[in-house]
């Protein structure tokens, strides 16, 4: 990507707001003069006081306009000192924007989103923009974790359930549920979807999900350069 236009700003921490799972809403402000534009899809760096960037998804829409949305997993050390740092300080040194994973909700083509775990970040802030913009393209999320406790509040979830273009699913992958489907997040996909041809896929996870994903996926039929992942740039394959 052309990082001709990245800016590095010192945003105000709104609020931070624990959404269940060991997973926190970090909430920011962009400074009101500033001019910084972003697409759904795309992902930020956030300082530490060390001097230290972490990515992390946005999780907003950019109709949202100035506000920021993340979903930050604190499970060790380092990020929840990281949201320490936020909830005392009230200030947040970011870089955006970054990615290249930006669909055009323009074009009809369906749009599969499969996310495990915070991965949903990234198709929050595309779903939140179809439902803004009041798109019309067809999108089926598949959002996957291990337990059933891995699942944490999603604001928009029951807005996204309103909308006849969207389609949910929730998938558990290590622990037998008899609320939500089981198994792995490409066994759901390939079930339900049949032909594969005509979709744009979007993968966010692990390096491991991501290219365990994207081998089912083509197995099943996809195109390789029908999927989209920002693993396939910060953890590209090893060649054969």
């Amino acid at each position: 990507m052309d990082n001709t236009f990245i800016t590095t700003l010192e945003c105000s921490v709104l609020g931070i707001n624990c959404l269940g799972a060991d997973v926190h809403e970090v909430i920011l402000q962009l400074p009101q003069d500033s001019a910084v534009a972003y697409r759904s899809g795309q992902y930020l760096l956030l300082a530490s006081l060390q001097g230290e960037f972490s990515p992390f998804s946005i999780a907003s829409a950019p109709d949202e306009g100035g506000c920021l949305r993340l979903q930050v997993l604190a499970l060790n050390a380092e990020p929840m000192k990281l949201l320490a740092e936020l909830q005392r300080d009230k200030r947040a040194r970011v870089q955006l924007p970054f990615g290249d994973v930006t669909p055009d909700l323009t074009d009809s083509a369906p749009l599969l989103l499969i996310a495990a775990g915070t991965g949903l970040a990234q198709m929050h802030s595309i779903i939140e923009q179809v439902r803004r913009q009041a798109a019309q393209v067809p999108v089926h999320l598949y959002w996957g974790v291990r337990e059933m406790t891995d699942f944490y509040w999603v604001s928009a979830w029951a807005s996204w359930e309103a909308m006849a273009n969207v389609q949910l699913h929730k998938v558990v992958s290590h622990e037998e549920s008899s609320e939500e489907r089981n198994g792995m997040l490409y066994e759901a996909v390939t079930k339900d979807i049949a032909d594969l041809s005509g979709y744009r896929v979007i993968v966010s996870g692990s390096p491991a999900m991501v290219y365990g994903t994207l081998d089912a996926l083509v197995a099943h039929g996809m195109q390789p350069q029908q999927m989209q992942a920002d693993v396939f740039s910060y953890a590209p394959r090893p060649a054969q």
